[in-house]
Protein backbone atom coordinates (compact mmCIF):
# COMPACT_ATOMS: atom_id res chain seq x y z
CA UNK A 1 0.00 0.00 0.00
CA UNK A 2 2.81 2.03 0.99
CA UNK A 3 4.52 1.68 -2.04
CA UNK A 4 1.27 2.29 -4.20
CA UNK A 5 1.41 5.96 -2.21
CA UNK A 6 5.15 6.27 -3.50
CA UNK A 7 4.90 5.79 -6.72
CA UNK A 8 1.48 7.89 -7.02
CA UNK A 9 3.77 10.97 -5.51
CA UNK A 10 6.54 10.56 -7.55
CA UNK A 11 4.40 10.86 -11.09
CA UNK A 12 2.81 13.67 -9.79
CA UNK A 13 6.43 15.52 -9.05
CA UNK A 14 8.22 13.68 -12.23
CA UNK A 15 6.18 16.16 -14.87
CA UNK A 16 7.48 19.78 -13.42
CA UNK A 17 10.79 18.59 -13.23
CA UNK A 18 10.76 17.57 -16.73
CA UNK A 19 9.85 21.09 -17.21
CA UNK A 20 12.38 23.11 -15.08
CA UNK A 21 15.24 20.66 -16.67
CA UNK A 22 13.99 21.43 -20.08
CA UNK A 23 14.16 25.32 -19.76
CA UNK A 24 16.94 25.28 -18.04
CA UNK A 25 18.86 23.49 -21.11
CA UNK A 26 16.71 25.82 -23.48
CA UNK A 27 18.51 28.50 -21.74
CA UNK A 28 22.15 27.54 -21.96
CA UNK A 29 21.55 26.36 -25.73
CA UNK A 30 20.11 29.60 -26.88
CA UNK A 31 21.28 32.75 -24.93
CA UNK A 32 20.70 34.70 -27.54
CA UNK A 33 17.03 34.49 -27.91
CA UNK A 34 15.14 37.53 -26.54
CA UNK A 35 11.52 38.96 -26.83
CA UNK A 36 12.09 41.38 -29.53
CA UNK A 37 10.14 40.52 -33.02
CA UNK A 38 12.58 38.71 -35.76
CA UNK A 39 11.23 38.66 -39.65
CA UNK A 40 13.21 36.15 -41.65
CA UNK A 41 15.91 35.63 -39.60
CA UNK A 42 16.98 39.15 -39.40
CA UNK A 43 16.96 41.56 -36.31
CA UNK A 44 13.80 44.13 -36.52
CA UNK A 45 14.65 47.69 -36.28
CA UNK A 46 11.23 49.18 -34.38
CA UNK A 47 10.17 52.60 -35.57
CA UNK A 48 7.33 54.53 -33.19
CA UNK A 49 5.63 57.73 -34.33
CA UNK A 50 2.74 60.04 -34.42
CA UNK A 51 1.23 61.21 -36.89
CA UNK A 52 -0.72 64.91 -36.98
CA UNK A 53 -2.63 68.01 -38.76
CA UNK A 54 -0.05 70.32 -39.79
CA UNK A 55 -2.64 73.26 -38.98
CA UNK A 56 -4.23 72.14 -35.86
CA UNK A 57 -1.68 69.16 -34.61
CA UNK A 58 -4.66 67.26 -33.79
CA UNK A 59 -3.75 63.20 -34.18
CA UNK A 60 -5.04 61.69 -37.36
CA UNK A 61 -6.57 58.48 -36.82
CA UNK A 62 -6.33 55.69 -39.03
CA UNK A 63 -3.72 57.27 -41.09
CA UNK A 64 -1.79 54.49 -43.09
CA UNK A 65 1.59 54.33 -43.29
CA UNK A 66 3.42 51.72 -45.62
CA UNK A 67 7.02 50.74 -46.00
CA UNK A 68 8.14 51.73 -49.78
CA UNK A 69 8.24 48.68 -52.07
CA UNK A 70 6.82 46.02 -49.56
CA UNK A 71 3.76 45.15 -47.83
CA UNK A 72 4.33 46.06 -44.41
CA UNK A 73 2.35 48.57 -43.12
CA UNK A 74 0.50 49.86 -40.40
CA UNK A 75 -2.52 52.30 -39.40
CA UNK A 76 -1.74 54.83 -36.39
CA UNK A 77 -4.15 54.59 -33.40
CA UNK A 78 -6.94 56.83 -31.34
CA UNK A 79 -4.41 58.93 -30.40
CA UNK A 80 -2.10 59.19 -33.82
CA UNK A 81 0.38 57.16 -32.56
CA UNK A 82 1.80 53.96 -34.86
CA UNK A 83 4.73 51.87 -33.95
CA UNK A 84 6.02 49.93 -36.90
CA UNK A 85 8.80 46.67 -37.13
CA UNK A 86 11.27 46.30 -39.95
CA UNK A 87 13.44 43.91 -41.13
CA UNK A 88 17.38 45.49 -40.85
CA UNK A 89 17.82 43.99 -44.40
CA UNK A 90 15.63 46.51 -45.58
CA UNK A 91 17.28 49.19 -46.68
CA UNK A 92 17.01 51.98 -47.60
CA UNK A 93 13.94 52.71 -45.56
CA UNK A 94 11.15 55.04 -46.94
CA UNK A 95 7.73 55.17 -45.33
CA UNK A 96 4.62 56.24 -47.26
CA UNK A 97 1.85 58.59 -44.98
CA UNK A 98 -1.48 58.76 -46.30
CA UNK A 99 -4.46 59.80 -45.45
CA UNK A 100 -7.88 60.49 -46.68
CA UNK A 101 -8.28 64.60 -47.89
CA UNK A 102 -4.36 64.87 -47.04
CA UNK A 103 -1.53 65.18 -49.49
CA UNK A 104 0.25 62.33 -49.57
CA UNK A 105 4.06 62.41 -48.01
CA UNK A 106 7.23 59.94 -47.91
CA UNK A 107 10.09 60.33 -45.36
CA UNK A 108 13.28 58.39 -44.48
CA UNK A 109 12.79 57.46 -40.75
CA UNK A 110 15.40 57.83 -37.96
CA UNK A 111 16.59 54.71 -35.75
CA UNK A 112 15.84 54.92 -32.38
CA UNK A 113 14.21 58.22 -32.14
CA UNK A 114 10.28 59.33 -31.63
CA UNK A 115 8.77 60.31 -35.38
CA UNK A 116 6.24 63.32 -35.63
CA UNK A 117 4.97 63.68 -38.96
CA UNK A 118 2.81 66.60 -40.09
CA UNK A 119 0.43 66.06 -43.31
CA UNK A 120 -1.07 68.76 -44.89
CA UNK A 121 -5.03 68.97 -46.02
CA UNK A 122 -5.66 68.56 -50.18
CA UNK A 123 -7.35 71.45 -51.30
CA UNK A 124 -7.66 70.68 -54.39
CA UNK A 125 -9.89 67.65 -53.51
CA UNK A 126 -11.65 69.21 -50.67
CA UNK A 127 -12.83 72.31 -52.49
CA UNK A 128 -14.15 70.39 -55.47
CA UNK A 129 -17.41 71.06 -56.25
CA UNK A 130 -20.46 68.52 -55.74
CA UNK A 131 -23.78 68.97 -57.52
CA UNK A 132 -26.51 68.46 -54.96
CA UNK A 133 -30.21 68.73 -55.21
CA UNK A 134 -30.96 72.34 -56.67
CA UNK A 135 -27.27 73.46 -55.78
CA UNK A 136 -23.45 73.03 -55.80
CA UNK A 137 -21.70 72.50 -52.99
CA UNK A 138 -18.13 71.45 -51.81
CA UNK A 139 -17.16 68.00 -51.83
CA UNK A 140 -15.34 68.62 -48.12
CA UNK A 141 -19.29 69.37 -46.93
CA UNK A 142 -20.91 66.91 -48.40
CA UNK A 143 -22.84 64.44 -45.83
CA UNK A 144 -24.94 62.24 -47.42
CA UNK A 145 -24.27 58.97 -49.93
CA UNK A 146 -23.46 60.71 -53.48
CA UNK A 147 -21.25 59.70 -56.10
CA UNK A 148 -20.34 60.93 -59.57
CA UNK A 149 -18.92 60.39 -62.92
CA UNK A 150 -17.41 62.89 -65.19
CA UNK A 151 -17.09 63.36 -69.06
CA UNK A 152 -13.85 61.61 -69.18
CA UNK A 153 -14.13 58.44 -67.30
CA UNK A 154 -17.57 58.48 -69.59
CA UNK A 155 -15.46 58.25 -72.59
CA UNK A 156 -13.24 55.32 -71.36
CA UNK A 157 -16.30 53.41 -71.96
CA UNK A 158 -17.02 53.10 -75.51
CA UNK A 159 -21.22 52.33 -75.64
CA UNK A 160 -23.91 53.25 -77.41
CA UNK A 161 -25.93 54.07 -74.67
CA UNK A 162 -24.59 56.12 -72.20
CA UNK A 163 -26.56 54.93 -69.67
CA UNK A 164 -24.44 51.37 -69.91
CA UNK A 165 -21.26 53.57 -68.98
CA UNK A 166 -22.22 54.03 -65.54
CA UNK A 167 -22.09 50.09 -64.68
CA UNK A 168 -18.96 49.00 -62.68
CA UNK A 169 -18.26 53.17 -62.16
CA UNK A 170 -20.47 54.48 -59.42
CA UNK A 171 -20.92 52.11 -56.24
CA UNK A 172 -24.82 51.42 -55.40
CA UNK A 173 -25.76 51.77 -59.39
CA UNK A 174 -27.07 48.43 -61.26
CA UNK A 175 -27.15 48.52 -64.71
CA UNK A 176 -28.96 45.76 -66.46
CA UNK A 177 -29.27 45.60 -70.18
CA UNK A 178 -31.67 43.21 -71.78
CA UNK A 179 -30.98 43.84 -75.73
CA UNK A 180 -28.09 44.08 -78.01
CA UNK A 181 -30.09 45.14 -80.87
CA UNK A 182 -28.37 48.45 -82.46
CA UNK A 183 -30.36 51.52 -80.79
CA UNK A 184 -32.23 49.38 -78.64
CA UNK A 185 -29.55 48.69 -75.62
CA UNK A 186 -30.83 51.66 -73.19
CA UNK A 187 -30.38 49.62 -69.58
CA UNK A 188 -32.94 49.47 -66.48
CA UNK A 189 -31.03 51.29 -64.10
CA UNK A 190 -31.40 50.61 -60.31
CA UNK A 191 -29.95 52.63 -57.52
CA UNK A 192 -29.14 50.24 -54.37
CA UNK A 193 -31.33 47.68 -55.54
CA UNK A 194 -35.31 47.42 -56.21
CA UNK A 195 -37.44 48.55 -53.32
CA UNK A 196 -40.49 47.48 -55.08
CA UNK A 197 -42.50 44.22 -56.12
CA UNK A 198 -41.93 45.54 -59.67
CA UNK A 199 -39.11 46.99 -61.99
CA UNK A 200 -40.95 49.69 -63.34
CA UNK A 201 -41.87 50.65 -60.25
CA UNK A 202 -38.21 50.68 -58.70
CA UNK A 203 -36.53 53.28 -61.46
CA UNK A 204 -34.92 56.23 -59.66
CA UNK A 205 -35.51 59.95 -60.79
CA UNK A 206 -33.67 61.45 -63.73
CA UNK A 207 -33.42 65.01 -63.75
CA UNK A 208 -31.00 66.49 -66.92
CA UNK A 209 -30.26 70.52 -66.09
CA UNK A 210 -33.28 70.42 -63.63
CA UNK A 211 -35.84 68.67 -66.53
CA UNK A 212 -37.30 65.11 -65.98
CA UNK A 213 -36.29 63.54 -68.85
CA UNK A 214 -34.15 60.22 -70.58
CA UNK A 215 -30.43 60.81 -70.81
CA UNK A 216 -29.58 57.36 -72.24
CA UNK A 217 -29.17 58.83 -75.78
CA UNK A 218 -27.46 62.08 -75.27
CA UNK A 219 -23.53 62.26 -76.70
CA UNK A 220 -20.92 61.20 -73.65
CA UNK A 221 -19.46 64.62 -74.98
CA UNK A 222 -22.08 66.65 -74.41
CA UNK A 223 -22.17 65.58 -70.62
CA UNK A 224 -20.61 67.72 -67.73
CA UNK A 225 -21.19 65.05 -65.04
CA UNK A 226 -23.35 62.78 -63.39
CA UNK A 227 -24.69 62.48 -59.82
CA UNK A 228 -26.37 59.63 -58.05
CA UNK A 229 -28.08 60.89 -54.81
CA UNK A 230 -28.51 57.64 -53.72
CA UNK A 231 -29.61 57.56 -49.19
CA UNK A 232 -32.65 59.36 -47.81
CA UNK A 233 -30.57 62.25 -46.11
CA UNK A 234 -29.65 63.83 -49.91
CA UNK A 235 -33.16 63.23 -51.95
CA UNK A 236 -35.09 63.84 -48.99
CA UNK A 237 -35.90 67.48 -51.10
CA UNK A 238 -37.28 65.60 -53.39
CA UNK A 239 -39.88 63.74 -50.97
CA UNK A 240 -41.71 60.29 -52.51
CA UNK A 241 -40.04 60.71 -55.81
CA UNK A 242 -36.84 60.18 -54.64
CA UNK A 243 -37.32 56.90 -52.92
CA UNK A 244 -35.67 55.29 -55.56
CA UNK A 245 -32.28 57.10 -55.27
CA UNK A 246 -32.13 60.08 -57.53
CA UNK A 247 -29.86 60.59 -60.91
CA UNK A 248 -28.72 64.23 -61.65
CA UNK A 249 -27.08 65.06 -65.13
CA UNK A 250 -25.31 68.30 -65.84
CA UNK A 251 -24.73 69.07 -69.37
CA UNK A 252 -21.28 71.15 -70.67
CA UNK A 253 -21.13 75.28 -70.34
CA UNK A 254 -19.28 77.72 -72.28
CA UNK A 255 -16.45 79.09 -70.10
CA UNK A 256 -15.06 82.51 -70.61
CA UNK A 257 -12.37 82.55 -73.19
CA UNK A 258 -11.32 82.21 -76.40
CA UNK A 259 -13.07 79.76 -78.28
CA UNK A 260 -12.13 76.37 -78.19
CA UNK A 261 -13.00 73.47 -81.11
CA UNK A 262 -12.42 69.64 -79.95
CA UNK A 263 -12.67 67.03 -82.46
CA UNK A 264 -12.87 63.21 -81.80
CA UNK A 265 -13.75 59.99 -83.14
CA UNK A 266 -13.69 56.56 -82.01
CA UNK A 267 -14.08 52.95 -83.99
CA UNK A 268 -14.81 49.97 -82.20
CA UNK A 269 -16.17 46.34 -82.82
CA UNK A 270 -19.13 44.36 -81.23
CA UNK A 271 -19.09 41.23 -80.96
CA UNK A 272 -22.23 38.79 -79.29
CA UNK A 273 -21.24 37.56 -75.63
CA UNK A 274 -22.45 34.28 -76.77
CA UNK A 275 -23.35 32.27 -79.34
CA UNK A 276 -25.62 29.08 -79.25
CA UNK A 277 -24.41 26.08 -80.71
CA UNK A 278 -26.92 23.79 -82.53
CA UNK A 279 -26.18 20.30 -83.65
CA UNK A 280 -26.86 18.61 -87.57
CA UNK A 281 -29.65 17.57 -88.72
CA UNK A 282 -28.83 13.82 -88.44
CA UNK A 283 -28.29 14.36 -84.72
CA UNK A 284 -31.16 16.39 -84.55
CA UNK A 285 -33.19 13.84 -86.48
CA UNK A 286 -32.35 10.92 -84.15
CA UNK A 287 -32.60 12.48 -80.67
CA UNK A 288 -36.11 13.84 -82.12
CA UNK A 289 -36.79 10.16 -82.87
CA UNK A 290 -35.33 8.65 -79.70
CA UNK A 291 -37.84 11.13 -77.63
CA UNK A 292 -40.92 9.76 -79.31
CA UNK A 293 -39.90 6.24 -78.76
CA UNK A 294 -39.09 7.17 -75.31
CA UNK A 295 -43.18 8.66 -74.46
CA UNK A 296 -44.46 6.08 -77.38
CA UNK A 297 -42.97 3.09 -77.15
CA UNK A 298 -45.53 1.01 -79.54
CA UNK A 299 -45.56 4.29 -82.08
CA UNK A 300 -45.22 3.35 -85.20
CA UNK A 301 -42.36 4.39 -88.19
CA UNK A 302 -45.36 6.29 -90.45
CA UNK A 303 -46.32 7.90 -86.80
CA UNK A 304 -42.50 9.41 -86.49
CA UNK A 305 -41.43 12.62 -87.41
CA UNK A 306 -38.21 11.71 -88.85
CA UNK A 307 -39.22 8.37 -90.91
CA UNK A 308 -35.99 5.87 -90.81
CA UNK A 309 -35.17 6.76 -94.71
CA UNK A 310 -35.21 10.50 -93.63
CA UNK A 311 -33.04 9.53 -91.22
CA UNK A 312 -30.47 7.66 -93.28
CA UNK A 313 -30.37 10.28 -95.70
CA UNK A 314 -29.53 12.95 -93.16
CA UNK A 315 -26.48 10.61 -92.23
CA UNK A 316 -25.19 9.79 -95.24
CA UNK A 317 -26.18 13.50 -96.84
CA UNK A 318 -26.39 12.08 -100.07
CA UNK A 319 -29.19 14.48 -101.36
CA UNK A 320 -28.31 18.28 -99.38
CA UNK A 321 -30.70 20.17 -101.48
CA UNK A 322 -33.90 18.23 -100.08
CA UNK A 323 -31.92 16.97 -96.72
CA UNK A 324 -29.79 19.51 -95.84
CA UNK A 325 -27.71 20.30 -93.01
CA UNK A 326 -26.99 23.92 -92.48
CA UNK A 327 -25.50 25.71 -89.34
CA UNK A 328 -27.76 28.82 -89.82
CA UNK A 329 -26.48 30.79 -86.95
CA UNK A 330 -22.67 30.81 -89.14
CA UNK A 331 -24.55 30.93 -92.34
CA UNK A 332 -26.72 34.09 -91.45
CA UNK A 333 -24.17 36.43 -88.68
CA UNK A 334 -21.08 37.90 -88.74
CA UNK A 335 -18.15 37.53 -86.23
CA UNK A 336 -18.20 41.47 -85.58
CA UNK A 337 -19.60 44.60 -86.56
CA UNK A 338 -18.56 47.78 -86.96
CA UNK A 339 -19.42 50.74 -84.26
CA UNK A 340 -18.12 54.13 -84.85
CA UNK A 341 -19.13 57.46 -83.31
CA UNK A 342 -17.93 61.15 -83.97
CA UNK A 343 -17.87 64.76 -81.91
CA UNK A 344 -17.09 68.39 -82.42
CA UNK A 345 -17.53 70.67 -79.65
CA UNK A 346 -17.11 74.91 -79.90
CA UNK A 347 -17.14 76.37 -76.40
CA UNK A 348 -16.03 79.93 -75.38
CA UNK A 349 -17.13 83.65 -74.83
CA UNK A 350 -16.78 86.77 -72.63
CA UNK A 351 -18.02 87.40 -68.90
CA UNK A 352 -21.52 88.36 -69.71
CA UNK A 353 -22.19 85.81 -72.51
CA UNK A 354 -21.01 82.29 -72.76
CA UNK A 355 -21.55 79.17 -75.19
CA UNK A 356 -21.26 75.65 -75.89
CA UNK A 357 -22.14 74.09 -79.02
CA UNK A 358 -21.61 69.80 -79.55
CA UNK A 359 -22.38 67.69 -82.56
CA UNK A 360 -22.19 63.91 -82.84
CA UNK A 361 -23.06 61.00 -84.56
CA UNK A 362 -22.85 57.67 -83.59
CA UNK A 363 -23.48 54.54 -86.11
CA UNK A 364 -23.73 50.83 -85.48
CA UNK A 365 -23.98 48.22 -87.26
CA UNK A 366 -25.90 44.64 -87.24
CA UNK A 367 -24.24 41.43 -86.85
CA UNK A 368 -26.38 39.97 -89.98
CA UNK A 369 -24.58 39.34 -92.97
CA UNK A 370 -25.50 40.85 -96.41
CA UNK A 371 -25.78 38.23 -99.39
CA UNK A 372 -27.32 40.70 -101.85
CA UNK A 373 -26.09 44.25 -102.67
CA UNK A 374 -29.70 45.43 -102.71
CA UNK A 375 -31.01 43.57 -99.52
CA UNK A 376 -29.72 44.04 -96.52
CA UNK A 377 -31.30 42.30 -93.40
CA UNK A 378 -29.62 43.84 -90.77
CA UNK A 379 -30.56 46.08 -87.78
CA UNK A 380 -28.44 48.92 -88.07
CA UNK A 381 -28.94 52.34 -85.83
CA UNK A 382 -27.64 56.22 -86.74
CA UNK A 383 -27.75 58.57 -84.07
CA UNK A 384 -27.17 62.42 -84.84
CA UNK A 385 -27.02 64.72 -81.54
CA UNK A 386 -27.08 68.40 -81.41
CA UNK A 387 -26.89 70.40 -77.90
CA UNK A 388 -26.34 74.24 -77.88
CA UNK A 389 -26.27 76.10 -74.41
CA UNK A 390 -25.90 79.93 -74.03
CA UNK A 391 -26.02 81.85 -71.08
CA UNK A 392 -26.06 85.52 -71.01
CA UNK A 393 -25.76 88.07 -68.31
CA UNK A 394 -28.38 90.59 -68.97
CA UNK A 395 -28.82 91.46 -65.64
CA UNK A 396 -27.80 90.65 -62.09
CA UNK A 397 -30.12 87.40 -62.81
CA UNK A 398 -28.61 85.43 -65.20
CA UNK A 399 -30.69 83.71 -68.06
CA UNK A 400 -29.86 80.64 -70.07
CA UNK A 401 -30.50 79.07 -73.25
CA UNK A 402 -30.88 76.12 -74.21
CA UNK A 403 -31.34 73.90 -77.46
CA UNK A 404 -31.58 69.79 -77.58
CA UNK A 405 -32.46 68.42 -80.75
CA UNK A 406 -31.57 64.64 -81.49
CA UNK A 407 -32.32 62.48 -84.46
CA UNK A 408 -32.41 58.70 -84.81
CA UNK A 409 -32.72 56.52 -87.70
CA UNK A 410 -33.15 53.04 -86.94
CA UNK A 411 -33.54 50.13 -89.50
CA UNK A 412 -35.21 47.31 -87.99
CA UNK A 413 -36.00 44.98 -91.89
CA UNK A 414 -36.97 41.46 -90.50
CA UNK A 415 -36.68 38.17 -92.21
CA UNK A 416 -37.90 35.12 -90.61
CA UNK A 417 -36.88 31.62 -92.00
CA UNK A 418 -39.35 28.63 -91.47
CA UNK A 419 -37.41 25.35 -92.70
CA UNK A 420 -39.70 21.83 -92.97
CA UNK A 421 -36.95 19.03 -93.55
CA UNK A 422 -37.58 17.38 -96.33
CA UNK A 423 -40.39 19.05 -97.53
CA UNK A 424 -40.15 22.65 -98.52
CA UNK A 425 -38.74 26.30 -97.75
CA UNK A 426 -40.94 29.10 -96.96
CA UNK A 427 -39.92 32.30 -96.61
CA UNK A 428 -42.06 35.47 -95.00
Amino acid sequence: MKKNIYLIIASLLLPSTLMAVSGNELNKKFPEVSSEVVLKGDRAIVYKGKILDDKTSEPLIGATILVKGTTIGTVTDINGEFQLSVSDDINPVIFEISFIGYVKKEITPRKNSDIVIRLVENMETLEEVQVVAYGKQSKMSVTGAISSINTKDLLKSPSGSVANALAGAITGVSSVQTSGQPGAEDPNIYVRGTGSLTASASKPLILVDGVERSFFQMDPNEIESITVLKDAASTAVFGVRGANGVILVTTRRGVAGKPKISLSSSFGLTQALRNLKGVDSYSYASLYTEAQRNDNPNISDDQLKFSPYVTEMFRTKADPIMFPSVDWGKYIFKDLAWQTQHNVTLSGGADRFRYFVSLGYLGQDGMMKRTYEVYDPNYSYKRFNYRSNVDIDLTKLEKSVQIDPCRRENVTLFVEIRLTLGDEIKMT
